[in-house]
């Protein structure tokens, strides 16, 4: 298929330039199409604002420019942001974000939450795995504690998805790419007006593509993409007073899950003996054939539905509602030793269940009010996330002399909170702003699992068998986040502000420590705090006709009560966990800069430093790890993106070539010192041409290749040489070519 490829980019490379040179000599040439340095509009204050005048680091991509740097997942979306890290454990669309060193997950019905929390249309949602980022207006990235604004209370940093709403205006697009590893992907969308005041856009991708890592035993093929979207959204705008947009999203993926690589054996494992021949073949075969014995996969179904309504009750007070409701199902299936042995086989779902079956509500009243110099942005916040059906798994262990069968489990969450953030002009170009929230969190469930090899005895309630298994747990946490800031519009063109900033993440509790004691004290989880400095310029500026952005940020913060996850001996047993990691420090700078030296080159650079540690962190198994490196959080990262608008004639279109490189430092991924509990800097470049209205008319055509020198890197890290006595881990995506045609109107 590469090979078909190949040739066709080279036929259609030979015809582009020989049709150029014809025109060349037929007519003048037309001047190269020029770009500008275009106002990018965001809403990271909950209002439409041009990037450069928001006192805060905000990283934000246009649909385009998504499209032309190859960005479809948040793996991808890291390679040009600062200070972003996305990372899998054993499941690549499983993404893990983190933004300067802060992040998290936490579990369902356990509390902690996400350190990181992803907005689509504003409301709280995710931004992990294939499938999302299509026809959107931008994406973007904010960094520091969010929550005095909107949504939910966040340590780390938001991810918003601005989706593109309907117009009163019909335009649309469809366009369809082919590729190596048999990829057939499609995107389309169409804007509808349907009145003066009511209008109807529907979109849709698909994407299909074979595994790049095969199974010797099976022939099964890992990390493919089979995976589908379908979007609608309904504008009714009756008045200049009223808008309500209504949005259903809809996520379909049926994969094979990842292709983990088994990468080192610990000599005092407890299969250690076993393992060693399989790790010896492995090695001989490469990271692209392998053999396992779980039933890997990675189903899941998504449905949003949302509801946005402001109304202006008068020219200085706004209304807006955000409702929405969503509902989510998977079925998880890996292999956690990577191996033919059956060690740590996590199946998925007993047959006709799932792993995950829930449902959210959310619910946002929010009212602005302008008057003179005062700006004020207040509001309540609700989420409430539950069991639809039970949740189940099958884990089988021990070379499958026992099975850990999870026949039912159920969780939920509920978080409320009241904000509000005024802002003030004190003088014309010189702005205050001061925000508070406060958020109540409650969580619980209850979890009941046997193992029938062992007579259905009773894993979450000891001493009982099934059915009498179940074992209930809950929690609650409150806590508070503000913000001061202070930003000076200097000059027209130049923006420089200073804001320090709280966040709160939620506290949790360890349902594994209440199954082996019900009396210790790490079974409860404290709330995790940080607090942050941050200064920031930001500088449109030109000269001799050259045009250039340049951003520049810094930030200091001390982050308290870090949950990370651990082990600690409760009752004789080395029980995984989540302990809080007393005290760290984080700091660094950021860098985002533009710059047209010439009409038809543009030149784009990100650059960010990160150095985090820890101060004093004590894990739960007694050693000292003060001074550690963090997790997730690269030290350095810098990407370089340049394109050119090629000399041809006016007849032909436009043509451009572009050429992005994204480069990271080591990322440190375990808890503790062991072997590849580093993923080692990898660099990666992609390339493309573009050519645009061709011939005059609306087609366009794109021959791109991403990651061209096919450096091996590493996406995702199983580090357990400590604990399992084995590291296992998934390899991101090869050396690719292919072809877009596109068609809009």
């Amino acid at each position: 298929m590469r090979q078909t490829i190949m040739t066709g980019v080279s036929a259609l490379a030979f015809a582009l330039f020989a049709s150029t040179a014809l025109a060349q000599t037929a007519e003048p040439q037309s001047e190269p199409q020029a770009t500008t340095l275009d106002e990018v509009v965001v809403t990271a204050r909950r209002t439409e604002e041009n990037i450069q005048d928001v006192p805060v680091a905000v990283t934000a991509f246009s649909q385009e420019g998504l499209r032309q740097r190859g960005i479809e997942t948040g793996t991808d979306l890291q390679n040009f942001t600062p200070s972003l890290s996305v990372v899998g454990n054993t499941n690549r669309n499983q993404e893990n974000y983190t933004i300067r060193g802060i992040g998290g997950i936490g579990s369902l019905g356990t509390g902690g939450g996400p350190g990181v929390v992803a907005y689509f249309a504003e409301v709280p949602s995710t931004a992990s795995g294939p499938g999302l980022l299509f026809d959107l207006q931008s994406i973007q990235v904010l960094k520091g504690p969010q929550g005095t604004l909107f949504g939910r209370n966040t340590t780390g940093g938001a991810v918003l998805l601005d989706p593109v709403k309907p117009g009163f205006e019909p335009d649309g697009y469809i366009e369809a790419t082919i590729g190596d590893l048999d990829r057939r992907s499609a995107r389309a969308a169409v804007t509808l007006p349907l009145s003066d005041s009511l209008s109807l856009r529907l979109a849709g991708q698909f994407d299909q593509r074979a595994g790049f890592v095969t199974d010797v035993n099976t022939g099964k093929d890992y990390n493919d993409r089979n995976n589908f979207s379908l979007r609608g959204g309904l504008l009714f705008q009756p008045n200049d007073r009223l808008s309500s947009y209504t949005a259903i999203n809809y996520v379909d993926i049926d994969e094979n899950g990842p292709g983990t690589v088994l990468l080192a054996v610990n000599p005092a494992g407890p299969a250690a003996a076993l393992l060693n021949p399989l790790l010896a073949a492995q090695q001989a075969r490469g990271n692209d054939r392998i053999a396992l014995s779980a039933d890997t996969k990675n189903v899941s179904q998504t449905l949003l539905a949302l509801n946005n309504i402001t109304f202006q009750l008068s020219d200085n007070v706004t209304i807006k509602n955000v409702l929405s409701y969503t509902r989510t199902r998977a079925d998880f299936g890996s292999d956690g030793d990577a191996s033919i042995l059956v060690i740590n086989d996590l199946n998925g779902a007993i047959a006709g269940r799932w792993n995950v079956d829930n449902e959210t509500w959310t619910e946002e009243l929010q009212a602005r009010i302008a008057l003179g110099r005062l700006t004020f942005q207040t509001g309540v916040f609700y989420s409430d996330t539950s069991t639809v059906t039970p949740l189940t798994f099958v884990q089988r262990a021990n070379l499958g002399a026992v099975t850990l069968l999870q026949d039912s489990a159920h969780a939920n969450d509920s978080s409320k909170a009241i904000y509000g953030q005024f802002t003030y002009a004190i003088t014309d170009t010189l702005t205050a702003n001061a925000g508070y929230r406060y958020t109540w969190d409650e969580f619980g469930g209850d979890i009941s699992i046997y193992i029938p090899q062992f007579a259905n005895t009773c894993g979450t309630n000891p001493g009982f068998f099934f059915p009498n298994c179940s074992r209930a747990f809950d929690g609650e946490s409150d806590g508070d986040t503000w913000q001061l800031g202070l930003d000076w519009q200097a000059t027209p063109n130049t923006l420089i502000y200073g804001v320090s900033r709280h966040g709160y993440k939620s506290g949790g509790i360890n349902p594994s420590v209440l199954l082996v004691s019900a009396t210790s004290p790490l079974f409860r989880v404290r709330p995790e705090t940080v607090t942050d400095g941050e200064i920031g310029l930001k500088h449109d500026w030109s000269a001799s006709g050259v045009k250039a952005r340049t951003n520049f940020s810094a930030f200091y913060m001390k982050y308290e009560d870090i949950q990370r996850s651990d082990y600690a001996l409760i009752g004789g047993f080395n029980t995984q966990l989540i302990t809080n990691a007393a005290e760290a420090t984080v700091k660094g700078f950021e860098f985002e800069g533009v710059i047209q030296p010439i009409a038809p080159l543009t030149l784009t650079a990100t650059y960010s430093y990160n150095d985090a540690s820890y101060d004093r962190y004590v894990d739960g198994l007694g050693v000292d790890r003060s001074g550690f490196p963090f997790q997730y959080v690269p030290e350095n990262k810098y990407s370089v993106d340049a394109k050119l608008y090629l000399p041809v004639a006016s007849t032909v279109g436009d043509v451009s070539v572009r050429a992005s490189y994204s480069w990271q430092d080591d990322q440190q991924v375990s808890s503790d010192l062991q072997p590849f509990g580093v993923i080692p800097a990898y660099g990666l470049l992609n390339v493309r041409l573009d050519w645009e209205h061709i011939a005059g008319s609306d087609v366009a055509l794109s021959l791109y290749g991403t990651n061209v020198t096919d450096e091996e890197y590493r996406v995702t890290s199983n580090a357990t040489y400590n604990t399992t006595g084995l590291v296992g881990a998934a390899f991101g995506d090869p050396r690719q070519y292919g072809v877009t045609l596109r068609y809009s109107w």
